[in-house]
């Protein structure tokens, strides 16, 4: 059973970092914007937690996700963020 929450607890931690990722002050593309205005509530969020959204929907248009599902997982990154502020 510890085994099982030694791994429990590493896959949390991964995953995260993965989520929140230091993303410092930058220039956004419009198109990053333009998603971002979308995500409702995301402007919401504190500056910390917009720029990682931000690189997280400049990684999804980067790997050519559609627009509609990157917008969709945005909302989700964002809902999830607000439990980290």
């Amino acid at each position: 059973m510890e085994a099982l929450l030694q791994y429990a607890t590493s896959r949390i931690i991964e995953l995260e970092k993965m989520l929140l990722v230091d993303v410092p002050e930058t220039v956004w593309p419009a198109e990053i914007g333009m998603v971002f205005s979308q995500v409702e509530r995301a402007g919401d969020l504190p500056a910390h937690h917009q720029r990682r959204l931000k690189h997280h929907i400049n990684r999804m248009l980067l790997e050519r996700m559609p627009v509609p599902a990157v917008i969709t997982a945005a909302w989700s990154l964002a809902h999830a963020m607000e439990k980290y502020e």
